[in-house]
């Protein structure tokens, strides 16, 4: 064995270890770890790697796999099925973008085939980086990223075609451009055999290869299909990462997508590392230090005139304006599939050795800086809603595109959020007859549940004119039940600010942002992270001979050590849910005295609840008046809600008294 060769691979796998876990720490994407690696073992670096030539095939495998992935996650039927607004952006967002680049470019001088190339590469996005920033950030499920992740698996998916076009870009003014249409022509023939060969031979042969139950047969039947269409494509005249796409793209029809995908992904992860580490062991250290500030302006000038592009091109879709910001600041950055586009490019002339450099720098720079560029997402928004936007816009973002009807006067809900757990709250409202009034921001959801009846607009929750229009000055509850956590902080803040009564409760993913939110004014945070863990401490129990009781009592105990700490460092006092906490055996509990109950029309000291039950009254609800700390000359009428404090496990006997046409055993 080839020790030289082995030692390589081993220094990469060293020096990207190192790399990762630094990235990690400074909250960057892998990918930049894997260009570092790159800088650092390449010639401009320490020149650890001698043998760059072992490197570039590893490299070109990483490429395949890559692309063979995107293939079979990009099937035929998914794409048909793409919303209107991540199709319309993308498309918009591609051409502007190559139309833009193109014509600054050649301002520039840069010749047109050039110009034009240049704007395809800094189209594409990374959907590895903003899936990294936003998982990492508990947003992916929110509108804006999945707009922004839509629109970035169609700059992926139009790498395809670029491939095929850059050889009549490379062939413009020259006797190559007949050999480049006919390329062209071979590969629409070969999408073509890819869409026939997707809905009619291979699903039928996967299904053999499977019923033979052979997982080692499965996984290299995949591999060679994989390869096999690779080097197919090659041979015509087309490029590897062209074939590795179609391969996908044929598997991806079938029922055994998912088994092919789960294959060929550890594959993918060891190859593409390479793949990113040999594009940055190109990247020339010292041409970089000689050009810094121009390679920083350009840095600069891509993510603004990204961003911008961006958040254009989703405005026809009719989002909001931060949904636009944050669309336009997520695909700022340029993607790993302008790496892959920009190797046919060098072949084919159209990237010279210095705007090489430039274009690596510049790509490795705004991925680099993407997670800082995606949190200042609510900082740009407040900017552009200082400029002179056009009066339509400004009306969008006022948020009464969809003004509510008939809304409540005072003393309900608002519903920040009408995603499931909105819904779920929205629901139990309207079951016990609470008036609510829920915002949105996706227009989509805004219209579909307006026809069925819902309080519901759209608007954007961290405008003040929004809260307002809802009523939340005479709101006693608000729920804000959107996952993003810069957003939640301040529409909780907002809330606070013009209605220092109301309870503000707020949904969270993380215990880390747990207590900003208590401290900026809100009275309970559900933790998503901590009641699944204890839930799952209680389905843990229950598995044993536990009792119910003593598997409460540890739950509780680990609500009181948690929330608890948490009021306590914000300098909020425990809430009314609380007080069970803190007292042993003690359960609190709110009933409804039903017309003919027993407790009706009788005072307290008539119904005796203490002495008979070890039930103490704290407080009754009575329409819009609270009646704290009633004494037994408090009368009990029908329809009144009574807040109950049990000294001991829960009575069955003191429910009756509450109860239509029951009468408590000790009466």
């Amino acid at each position: 064995m080839d020790t030289a060769f082995l030692e390589q691979i081993l220094i990469i796998f060293a020096l990207s270890i190192a790399a990762l876990a630094l990235c990690y720490r400074m909250k960057m994407p892998g990918i930049v770890a894997f260009f570092l690696t790159g800088i650092i073992a390449g010639p401009y670096g320490l020149g650890l790697i001698t043998n760059r030539a072992d490197v570039e095939i590893l490299a070109e495998l990483g490429i395949i796999f890559l692309l063979f992935t995107i293939g079979m996650e990009l099937s035929l039927k998914s794409l048909l099925d793409m919303k209107k607004g991540m199709l319309t952006g993308g498309v918009l967002q591609i051409g502007l973008t190559i139309g833009i680049v193109a014509v600054i470019a050649s301002a520039l001088g840069l010749a047109p085939p050039e110009a034009i190339f240049f704007g395809m590469l800094l189209a594409h996005t990374s959907t590895t980086v903003m899936l990294t920033v936003f998982q990492h950030r508990g947003e992916v499920d929110t509108p804006p990223v999945r707009l922004a992740l839509g629109i970035s698996v169609l700059q992926d998916l139009s790498t395809v075609p670029m491939i095929l076009l850059v050889p009549m870009l490379g062939g413009m003014g020259s006797a190559g451009v007949v050999p480049s249409l006919i390329n062209f022509a071979l590969g629409l023939v070969l999408l073509a055999a890819v869409t026939a060969s997707a809905l009619w031979v291979v699903p039928r042969f996967l299904y053999r290869v499977a019923s033979l139950r052979s997982r080692e047969l499965f996984m290299i039947t995949v591999i060679t299909l994989c390869l096999g269409t690779a080097w197919l494509t090659s041979r015509a005249g087309l490029s590897l990462a062209l074939g590795a796409f179609l391969a996908g793209l044929i598997i991806s029809e079938s029922e055994y997508s998912n088994a092919a995908l789960s294959t060929v992904i550890p594959f993918r992860d060891v190859f593409t590392s390479f793949f990113f580490v040999s594009m940055g062991m190109l990247l020339n250290t010292g041409f970089f230090a000689a050009h810094a500030l121009l390679i920083v302006a350009i840095i600069v000038g891509v993510i603004v005139l990204k961003a911008i592009i961006g958040a254009i091109a989703v405005l026809p879709a009719g989002v909001s304006l931060r949904t636009a910001v944050l669309t336009g600041l997520a695909i700022g950055q340029i993607g790993e599939f302008a790496f892959i586009l920009s190797r046919t490019g060098i072949e084919h002339g159209l990237l010279s050795p210095d705007l090489e450099q430039i274009f690596l720098a510049v790509s490795v720079g705004t991925m680099a800086v993407a997670p800082f560029v995606i949190a200042s997402a609510p900082q740009a928004t407040a900017v552009v809603r200082r400029l002179p936007l056009p009066v339509w816009l400004r009306a969008r973002d006022a948020s009464l595109k969809v003004a509510p009807a008939n809304g409540p006067e005072e003393g309900h809900i608002i519903i920040v959020g009408f995603g499931p757990i909105g819904r779920h709250v929205a629901e139990a409202a309207r079951s016990t007859g609470v008036p609510y009034m829920a915002i949105e921001l996706n227009p989509k959801t805004v219209r579909e549940e307006r026809k069925k009846g819902e309080p519901i607009f759209f608007g954007d929750a961290i405008n003040e004119g929004v809260l307002v229009h809802a009523g939340v000055e005479r709101a006693r509850v608000v729920v804000i039940t959107i996952p993003d956590a810069a957003t939640a902080r301040q529409v909780t803040g907002i809330a606070r600010k013009l209605n220092p009564d109301c309870a503000i409760i707020t949904r969270t993913r993380y215990m880390e942002n747990s207590l900003a939110l208590y401290a900026i004014g809100a009275n309970d945070v559900v933790c998503e992270e901590f009641e699944t863990a204890a839930k799952v401490l209680s389905r843990v129990l229950v598995r044993y001979p536990v009792q119910k009781s003593d598997i409460d009592r540890l739950v509780a105990s680990m609500r009181t050590g948690n929330y608890e700490m948490l009021r306590r460092a914000s300098g909020q006092v425990p809430l009314l849910h609380d007080i069970g906490l803190h007292l042993d055996n003690a359960e609190v509990s709110i009933v409804r005295v039903d017309e003919g109950a027993p407790i009706a029309g009788k005072t307290l000291a008539e119904a005796d609840l203490r002495r008979r039950y070890a039930v103490t009254v704290l407080a009754v609800r009575r329409g819009t008046e609270t009646l704290a700390g009633p004494d037994g000359g408090t009368v009990i009428e029908a329809g009144d809600l009574c807040i109950l404090v049990e000294a001991g496990p829960g009575n069955p006997d003191i429910a009756s008294l509450f109860r239509h046409g029951t009468e408590g055993q000790g009466s």
